[in-house]
């Protein structure tokens, strides 16, 4: 299928996936609001010497990160990567948030999540609406008394952690992890809360709910045992644009502040680039917005966005800015801007690649898929390791 608004989902290492819609509709007209002044609570630098230091003692301190994205982020292969450098060099903290049942189209780098049929509903923000969706855009209320998952490790993994789940209650109800430890749900008065957690876990582990109904499911937060070391939690929807967060409950941010993140990773622009009715100064003032808020709500975390890799939208067109999606030039230029005055760091992923039309030349050489929007999973880790030695740079560390 060759329909440009429809943009293939990222087909992983092992299988294809389904093809995944960018959701290509105008900006709605909220997005479109004035953004408050950009001087809220960052530090000169953008909180960069708070985040290196926390590197610097990250042995016996924790790290947290949350990347938000479209299909190169639901993949977890550039995401997946990036948290397997970092966890290497600076220590494993966790997996992170992940969704809460079985996403089709999705993968977790670390974990397999599994459930039996009919066990769960899954709602997604990707294309269907809800006034309850959490961070992340995926919601999961359980069909039956005891609907459960099984969460197991995608490679060998001897670590013990603490899991907590991201819920909402209207009424208490129960969790159980194998079978055995319990713990409360208290009703959350319709607000997305994390549950007190389990601890001293390992993997595999089956999670169940007990008393289900009135109960809805965010995630499970699975943090490392020793409360230190790099913990990255990677939440992408296929064809997810920046105005995806406009989606999810009021308050979402609150769940954001409550995983404590050092570094903040908005990794949208692909679809945004795709559309070819896109409103650049709607998108500037919508991304504007966002950032504003997130150095209101967390004024000590730094922000990275990250640009969208170079594609091809045109192949028989006779000139490479002729191939190129018409808006990608003005995305890259506003995340750039937009990154400067909010003192964020931006790290231009298509430049990275080579410029304009190098997908080509990636896709070539293995690194590239046919579609030339996505990328191998060989080419998201060298995208990975690409951006974590621009990391290391501008944190300046060893």
């Amino acid at each position: 299928m060759r329909q440009w608004h429809h943009l293939l989902g990222v087909a992983l290492i092992v299988s294809a996936l389904p093809a995944c819609s960018t959701g290509a509709s105008a900006p709605p007209q909220a997005t479109a609001k004035a953004p408050v002044r950009a001087s809220v609570a960052a530090r000169d630098d953008g909180n960069l010497a708070l985040l290196a230091g926390k590197f610097r003692t990250a042995g016996r301190t924790p790290i947290s990160i949350v990347q938000l994205g479209d299909s190169h982020t639901a993949a977890d292969l550039f995401s997946g990567e990036l948290r397997t450098l970092l966890q290497a060099r600076y220590g494993d903290g966790g997996i992170g948030l992940v969704p809460a049942s079985p996403v089709p189209g999705i993968r977790s780098d670390r974990v397999i999540i599994t459930s039996e049929r009919r066990q769960w509903e899954l709602v997604s923000a990707r294309n269907q609406q809800s006034e309850r969706f959490p961070l992340g855009g995926y919601l999961s209320t359980p069909l039956a008394e005891r609907a459960a998952v099984n969460i197991q490790a995608r490679d060998p993994d001897a670590q013990r952690y603490r899991i907590s789940a991201l819920y909402q209650a209207s009424r208490s109800a129960t969790l159980v992890a194998n079978g055995s430890q319990r713990r409360m749900l208290p009703a959350s008065n319709g607000q997305w809360r994390l549950s007190p957690a389990f601890v001293n876990l390992g993997l595999p582990v089956k999670l169940s709910v007990e008393g289900a109904k009135g109960v809805a499911l965010g995630g499970w937060y699975i943090q490392g045992q020793k409360n230190a070391g790099v913990t990255y939690s990677s939440l992408g929807i296929n064809g997810a644009r920046l105005e995806v967060v406009d989606k999810w409950q009021a308050g979402w941010q609150d769940t954001l502040k409550a995983l404590r993140p050092d570094l903040v990773i908005l990794a949208y622009g692909t679809n945004e680039a795709f559309d070819d009715t896109l409103d650049l100064q709607a998108y500037q003032a919508h991304l504007e917005a966002t950032l504003s808020q997130l150095r209101q709500q967390m004024p000590k975390a730094a922000i990275l966005l990250v640009g969208p890799p170079d594609s091809i939208k045109q192949r028989r067109a006779a000139s490479c800015a002729a191939r190129q999606p018409q808006p990608l030039a003005g995305v890259v230029r506003i995340q750039r801007q937009t990154a400067q005055k909010y003192k964020a760091l931006f790290w231009d992923w298509q430049a990275e690649m080579g410029g304009p039309c190098s997908i080509a030349a990636w896709q070539a050489s293995g690194l590239g898929r046919p579609d030339l929007v996505h990328l191998t999973a060989d080419g998201y880790r060298k995208s990975a390791a690409l951006l974590y030695a621009f990391l290391k740079a501008q944190l300046k560390l060893q």
